[in-house]
């Protein structure tokens, strides 16, 4: 179980590296929206407001080293919570078609968080 936990949380590091390093050189191509005008306007307002995409794109990227690198790996995880919350929720709101990876980083991440639960105990007490 600990090589699966491994493999997981390395490839699950690579992806919001991949991901996160994405927002500056927009190497992958973009969601297809279809014609909801909701999504590519918050999409837009996001990549055009300056400091957003930058901000979300290196936590992404620092947060996917440190799970490589098992790191500050309970930090990484808690940093993780409110990209994973909103990316979940703007799929669902507003591009349900793309979740899957969306639903996929949230799993992980509160599998960990589920798992490692004795660091973060002290926090809810």
């Amino acid at each position: 179980m600990k090589l699966v936990n491994t493999i997981i949380r390395i490839g699950m590091g690579v992806m919001l590296l991949i991901f996160g390093l994405n927002k500056f050189f927009w190497f992958l191509p973009d969601f297809d929206f279809g014609q909801d005008v909701g999504a590519k306007t918050l999409f837009q307002a996001f990549t055009d407001s300056g400091y957003m995409w930058p901000l979300v794109g290196g936590l992404e990227a620092v947060v996917g080293i440190l799970f490589i690198i098992k790191k500050a790996f309970p930090a990484a995880l808690l940093a993780l919570i409110p990209i994973s919350v909103n990316v979940v929720l703007f799929h669902a709101v507003l591009n349900p078609a793309n979740i899957g990876p969306a639903l996929l980083v949230a799993i992980v991440n509160f599998y960990f968080i589920y798992k490692s639960w004795a660091n973060f105990r002290h926090l809810m007490q």
